[in-house]
């Protein structure tokens, strides 16, 4: 079972670690080829855009893994009844955006550059409607086709990237220079820097969208719409939108408003650092992958609270490890990642990371409420995140000086707020889960205090002595454990 779980799970991870680390790479280009300002805006378009695919994703596709195991309900009625009910989404969000874009634009300040939201909306409906065939290939374990698919968005973003930025001095070597020119000429007219990014984002969606058509022609069918299934799929999806809403606020509620009550400047650093303690964010989604449709087919099974327990318990101790591995190493990861121009905000990673890390942690622990077919459980929770990071925003709006790191501990404490709620309540409504609390605790503790005294040093030997020692006292103290997820 295992062998299984570890050979899909690390096919999803080259699908989906690939992509980020040339995404991180190009981290590393914009930085050194935009102002801060300018990638103060990159960051601030797609901040409000995942704001709006927190609605528009509906938790469908939680919605669909849940409703493939319950009862005896057909695949292929599932699938083609949430996929339908995504269009009908997508169709409202298109007439909606169609007649209130000027205003949206005004809103937020993007007069001068109407042309981001243009793009924008057609990301965003193409990345919404690849959602569900992509959790159809992970459902059906198809790991390979699902990063090769990955893989092909991902070179084609990052090539037309190249030709956007560099395309003045390449065209020569075209044959049909005069088009090349007249088309880097058009582009230009229109947009700048950050807009050639954007642009190479719409095209790389566009061709996501070509490849998993085959899928919605052949598996989407009007005649398997099942209302009273949709009905019920609805009712599910509601509450885990509204919690992925409040997740979206959480996110990026504070790049948002530094960048409108600080500066561009600062908002810049601030992205730009964010972006490295992302990849505690990257560790996340890779561990979710895999894990996550195992967990739903598990739900029925008698020995269940022991496969999420264990495996939670192994996603903490490894996330604490790329914790400490990190943060250990930040000067030598902020150089290399950042240019120097983007490094006033670098005290930041720590805490976003741990924070981070909380969100996995109740990222796995949620598979609690919807196994128990409670999704508002995790509206609730969500909504006190959306309380905590509301009210240090208010603090950071309010305080004179408007410090960055007001923010950043503010991601903190939410996601920290809402693992506890998370687990006090599975505590009491999942009897015995999480009954090694104690070691959580203690690994915890652990590796906190080393990456304070690590940035407090600085000193990269120092540094690596520290780690290797963590990591000696992790493998006496779980020896046993590692043996047998080893064997």
């Amino acid at each position: 079972m295992y062998k299984k779980l570890v050979l899909q799970t690390f096919i999803y991870s080259i699908g989906l670690i690939l992509p980020k680390l040339v995404n991180y790479i190009f981290i590393r280009f914009f930085t050194f080829s935009l102002k801060r300002e300018e990638f103060s805006i990159y960051t601030d378009m797609y901040s409000i855009s995942f704001l709006i695919i927190g609605f528009l994703s509906f938790g469908l596709e939680n919605t669909y893994f849940r409703f493939l195991y319950k009862k005896n309900y057909n695949k292929n009625i599932v699938f083609s009844t949430t996929v339908i009910i995504q269009f009908f989404i997508i169709s409202i969000f298109s007439i909606i955006s169609i007649n209130f874009l000027k205003k949206l634009i005004n809103f937020t300040g993007y007069s001068n550059h109407p042309e981001y939201f243009i793009i924008f909306f057609f990301i965003i409906v193409f990345d919404t409607i690849c959602t569900l065939p992509m959790a159809w290939l992970r459902i059906n374990e198809k790991p390979f086709i699902y990063s090769i698919i990955n893989f092909v968005t991902m070179i084609t973003q990052s090539l037309f990237t190249l030709y956007m930025f560099f395309c003045y001095k390449n065209y020569i070597f075209i044959s049909k220079k005069i088009y090349i020119i007249s088309i880097y000429n058009f582009i230009n007219t229109i947009t700048n820097k950050t807009g050639y990014i954007f642009i190479s984002n719409m095209i790389s969606s566009f061709v996501n969208l070509i490849l998993i058509i085959p899928i919605l022609i052949k598996k989407v069918k009007i005649v398997n719409f099942s209302k009273s299934i949709a009905k019920e799929m609805i009712n599910y999806s509601i509450p885990i939108m509204l919690g992925t809403i409040s997740f979206s606020v959480n996110e990026n509620l504070d790049k948002i408003l530094i960048k409108r009550w600080v500066s561009d400047e600062i908002n810049g650093a601030y992205s730009a650092c964010y972006k490295i303690a992302s990849f505690m964010s990257l560790y996340i989604r890779i561990f979710r992958l895999g894990i996550e449709p195992f967990f739903f087919k598990k739900s029925n099974e008698y020995n269940a609270k022991y496969y999420y327990e264990d495996i939670t318990y192994l996603f903490i101790l490894f996330g604490l490890i790329f914790y400490v591995i990190i943060c250990g190493n930040i000067q030598f990861v902020k150089d290399f990642l950042i240019n120097k121009k983007y490094h006033t905000t670098i005290s930041i990673i720590p805490i976003i990371m741990i924070g981070n890390l909380f969100l996995g942690i109740y990222t796995n622990m949620s598979i609690v409420y919807k196994i128990m077919n409670k999704p508002f459980v995790g509206t609730y929770i969500s909504l006190v995140g959306v309380i905590v990071t509301l009210l240090f925003s208010i603090i950071f709006i309010i305080s004179p000086n408007n410090n960055f790191l007001i923010p950043a501990w503010g991601t903190f404490m939410s996601y920290g707020s809402m693992l506890l709620i998370l687990f006090f309540w599975s505590k009491k409504n999942y009897k015995k889960f999480c009954k090694n609390i104690k070691n959580i605790f203690i690994h915890f503790f652990i590796a906190i205090i080393l990456v304070y005294m690590m940035n407090i040093n600085k000193i990269l030997e120092i540094n690596f002595i520290i780690q290797f020692t963590y990591l000696l006292i992790v493998f006496l103290l779980e020896k046993k454990r590692l043996y047998n997820l080893i064997k």
